[in-house]
């Protein structure tokens, strides 16, 4: 672990902020893999990610697409793993997705089998009362 940072959350604008501000000093491309419940925040800290590259298309999850792309300052490529539960990234194609030019969320990493790489950052979102949530940033880059 290279650095660790903890912040709680009231609100969902709250959350939308965090994903913000982790993305706003970006120069390049990084994968980011989000954990946390159903229902968290995890879409919210994305919506957060993609303000902070510039994208005005509004985010929504890409639980049924299972990839959703958005254009800004960097590409977002928006990936849901819910459903593709014990699949290898070799056969989502992660690999091509990516670059310099995106930072690729990737929700429910841990459903993947095999995950060929090592992502940037790992965000976990977690309950801490019904409305506050604790957001545990690790940058492993």
């Amino acid at each position: 672990m290279k650095n660790l940072k903890e912040y709680k959350t009231n609100s969902v604008d709250e959350t939308i902020q965090c994903g913000k501000t982790l993305t706003e000093a970006f120069t390049k491309g990084a994968l980011i893999a989000l954990a946390g419940d159903l229902g968290v925040g995890k879409t919210a800290f994305t919506k957060g990610i993609a303000l902070g590259l510039d994208i005005t298309e509004a985010v929504t999850s890409p639980t049924f697409t299972l990839l959703k792309e958005y254009e800004g300052r960097l590409n977002l490529k928006h990936i849901d793993a819910y459903r593709l539960e014990g699949i290898d990234s070799d056969s989502l194609g992660l690999f091509d997705l990516i670059d310099e030019g995106n930072v690729v969320v990737l929700e429910w990493s841990n459903f993947l089998e095999d995950l060929d790489f090592a992502p940037d950052y790992i965000v976990t979102i977690d309950y801490v009362t019904e409305n506050e949530r604790l957001i545990r940033i690790e940058e492993l880059s």
